[in-house]
């Protein structure tokens, strides 16, 4: 997909708005109002431009200084996301992961991701988009890509709040959906494929779309990741009395679908190179992983302050965790626990040496990923400013690679920086296939070669064998501990695959609430094994504190007990003030006396 900012855009918004009986009753034909608007297809392109800024939001624009509610991390959510997860910690501890969210925080009515205003916007379209003369084949591409926008929101919706109100069409302040109850999920959801499955058939093929717009491929992404999600959060929450077997169908047959088409893994040969490059570009043009992105340009003034504030590791100051970087195999394909290549934890270098390739792609080894002297955040290297150090502090010591665009130039152009956001791409496909075809009892060695093993060739690891998985004592343990279950070695291994691979893309908090695995939060946070001799200015004790095994812990004194789990967790509270609004509405489990 070549382009997603917007060239021209409406105040759908005022649309929306102008629609009641004081509206004008002259309609001048130079002005833009709602009833000459819904008339040519220029009408209905205009209409949908102004949503695909709300939906692929990439690095978001700007100054990008905004929150994702009710998650609370950076607008950039795609590199950032991780934070409230267990595989990196900010600077300040995420309340969130923390179990120290409360629905008396969420900001108000429409506040903590209740919001409305966007389904509003789609559900106009659908009311008013076949009121003009336009012939069905031409106006049914726009429709295509609003019942992707409104398949997507509503997606979000039932993970953040599991039962959510379904709306078919706008409503007017008199209208008794307002005070309805929420719909059940499993008819949401059945809605949701549906309508995702009508976008898939209106959408133009891939090389057919207008430039800039979402093509079928797009939609089949999508429906591979809903499908995946909806199907194992059925399996393990098993509360819900729900099957996903379907689900997972629905995932595997778009995966497929993907898989047949074309793609490949981005790759120039050189496996110490082409992962990190994956995630540094200034265009995805060409390339063949990836199946949807955002691109900014300095000359359109649409442009963000990504690669200067992520270079200078400022947003969140954040750092990989232990638990992320012990996950990684080493390069015989045996876990740390059991490799007689691993050479132990006694200092960053040694642990980083003979592991796969891409944890020196993700995570800075001392020394690697360096700014040019005299610009903010170059004290981050060679060593990374842990605490008790000056700068933008690292609080693990973990500081992250991916996303690390080497480019003095864009970080420069400040707002207008133009580092290009992958925003779906073919690996997560690879992944979303291998996960459904195992949960679905269809696994062989054949989708593994075609899923996990093709992922690993990237980066010259060993193929995962099904007859002879290495054992992992040490992750197998974290599940019975965490998770109450311990999956069988080839999930486990597909699973560490996901880990790795899709590390810092926003997808580690989704897989944990759908393995029903949130008390993996609870793992205690470290970071590096503290060499005094190479921060020497660095008090322990006082500017860090450490395990027992030498660890930092970054949250020693914020959190002295750790983070604790509550399954309430696994969905978020409505706002109480929408609760007050609407007497129908039901509090999710747990959260009734917050």
């Amino acid at each position: 997909m070549k382009k997603l900012y917007i060239l021209i855009t409406v105040c759908a918004g005022l649309l929306v708005g102008s629609c009641n009986d004081d509206f004008m009753e002259r309609y001048p034909l130079d002005q833009v109002t709602d009833e000459n608007f819904w008339q040519t297809e220029q009408d209905l392109e205009l209409y949908c431009n102004d949503l695909y800024d709300k939906y692929i939001t990439g690095f978001s624009t700007g100054w990008a200084y905004q929150t994702v509610s009710p998650y609370g991390y950076n607008e950039a959510a795609i590199a950032y996301g991780d934070v409230i997860t267990d595989n990196a910690a900010p600077n300040s501890y995420s309340r969130v992961a923390a179990n120290e969210y409360t629905s008396h925080v969420t900001g108000g009515s429409g506040s903590g991701g209740w919001n409305w205003g966007n389904i509003r916007k789609l559900n106009y379209f659908l009311d008013n988009y076949k009121r003009g003369d336009v012939a069905p084949e031409v106006r049914n591409v726009y429709l295509g890509e609003i019942l992707f926008f409104k398949a997507w929101d509503y997606f979000k919706k039932v993970k953040i709040f599991g039962d959510v109100p379904w709306y078919t069409h706008v409503l007017e302040t008199d209208s008794e959906e307002l005070y309805a109850p929420r719909t059940p999920r499993e008819e949401v959801m059945d809605s949701v494929m549906k309508i995702l499955d009508e976008a898939i058939t209106y959408l133009p093929a891939k090389g057919e779309e207008k430039p800039g717009r979402v093509n079928r491929d797009v939609a089949l992404h999508l429906k591979s990741r809903i499908g995946l999600f909806e199907g194992t959060y059925r399996k393990y929450h098993t509360e819900l009395g729900l099957d996903g077997t379907r689900f997972l169908e629905a995932s595997a047959e778009a995966s497929q679908q993907l898989m047949n088409a074309g793609y490949a893994l981005y790759s120039t040969g050189d496996s110490n190179e082409d992962y990190y490059n994956l995630f540094a570009q200034y265009s995805y043009a060409n390339n063949p992983e990836i199946i949807l992105w955002k691109e900014y340009s300095e000359s359109e003034g649409m442009g963000v302050a990504f690669s200067r504030y992520y270079a200078q590791n400022l947003r969140h100051r954040h750092g990989a965790t232990r638990a992320l970087v012990d996950t990684y195999l080493c390069t015989d394909g045996q876990p740390i626990a059991s490799s007689p290549l691993f050479e132990g934890r006694d200092s960053i270098q040694q642990e980083m040496l003979n592991r796969d390739p891409r944890l020196r792609q993700t995570i800075c080894n001392f020394g690697e990923y360096a700014l040019q002297e005299g610009v903010m955040g170059a004290d981050n290297a060679p060593l990374p400013n842990i605490p008790g150090l000056s700068g933008n502090r690292c609080p693990t010591g973990y500081r992250v690679a991916k996303w690390f665009f080497n480019e003095p130039d864009d970080w420069g152009r400040t707002t207008l920086g133009m580092q290009a956001a992958p925003v779906f791409r073919y690996a997560e496909v690879l992944l979303n296939y291998a996960e459904a075809r195992y949960e679905l009892g269809q696994i062989g060695q054949d989708v593994i070669d075609q899923t996990v093993n093709r992922i690993r060739a990237r980066v010259d690891m060993p193929p995962l064998k099904l007859g002879s998985i290495p054992d992992d004592p040490v992750l197998d343990g974290d599940y019975a501990t965490y998770c109450d279950y311990v999956p069988q070695p080839v999930l486990r291994e597909i699973r560490r695959e996901r880990r790795i691979e899709l590390a810092f893309e926003n997808f580690r908090w989704d897989d944990l609430m759908r393995w029903k695995a949130g008390r993996f939060l609870e793992k205690p946070v470290e970071g590096i094994k503290f060499v005094q001799e190479q921060f020497p200015g660095v008090v322990v004790g006082a500017d860090v504190f450490l395990s027992d095994e030498g660890f930092i812990r970054p949250y020693y004194e914020t959190l002295p007990e750790g983070r604790t789990w509550d399954d309430r967790q696994y969905l978020f509270p409505i706002p109480v003030e929408d609760l007050v609004l609407n007497p129908n509405l039901e509090q999710n489990p747990g959260w009734e006396s917050d």
